[in-house]
C-alpha cells in the first residue's frame, strides 16, 4: 500500500486516525488521505483504518499547536457562522424575489385586463354615435297647448 511505513508509524505510541489528523492539522480528511497515498505521510493500518503518529505530523510541520490551533479553529468557526448567515440571507432574498415576481405577474395581469377593457370600450364608442348616459333624459319639445 502506498504511503505505508510500518516502522516509522508504529515507532511512536501516540497515533490518531485520519479524521483526528485532519482536525489537528487544519487540512481536510481527503488531503490527509492523499498525502498517505502519495507516501508523503507515513501511516499504520489498524483494523482497516489508517493511523498516523503525532510525531509524523510534527516532522512534516503539519501539527497546528496550542494557541495557533485555537486561533485557526475560532477563525474557521467565525467563517462558518458568516457563511451560514450569508446562505440564510440569500435564501430570504430569493424568497422575497419570488414573492415580488408573483406580485408583478398579478399587477401585469390586472393591467392587461384593464387594457382589454379600455380597448373594448373604445371600440364600442367608435361604433356608437354617442354614449347614452342613464341620468340624462332625451330632451323632447314641450307640447303646445292650443
Amino acid at each position: 500500500m502506498a504511503g505505508f511505513s510500518h516502522s516509522r508509524a508504529s515507532s511512536d505510541l501516540s497515533t490518531i486516525d485520519v479524521a483526528g489528523a485532519a482536525k489537528l492539522t487544519g487540512l481536510s480528511k481527503d488531503a490527509i488521505r492523499g498525502r498517505i497515498r502519495r507516501g508523503a505521510l507515513a501511516s499504520d493500518v489498524q483494523n482497516g483504518r489508517h493511523r498516523i503518529s503525532l510525531a509524523e505530523l510534527v516532522r512534516h510541520g503539519l501539527l497546528v499547536e496550542g494557541e495557533r490551533y485555537r486561533s485557526l479553529l475560532e477563525r474557521a468557526e467565525t467563517l462558518e457562522t458568516r457563511l451560514r448567515a450569508a446562505i440564510a440571507s440569500r435564501e430570504q432574498t430569493q424568497q422575497e424575489v419570488r414573492e415580488s415576481e408573483e406580485k408583478v405577474r398579478m399587477v401585469w395581469a390586472m393591467v392587461r385586463r384593464k387594457d382589454q377593457e379600455l380597448a373594448r370600450l373604445s371600440k364600442a364608442r367608435e361604433q356608437r354615435t354617442g354614449i347614452r348616459w342613464p341620468w340624462r333624459r332625451a330632451t323632447s319639445p314641450a307640447p303646445e297647448n292650443g
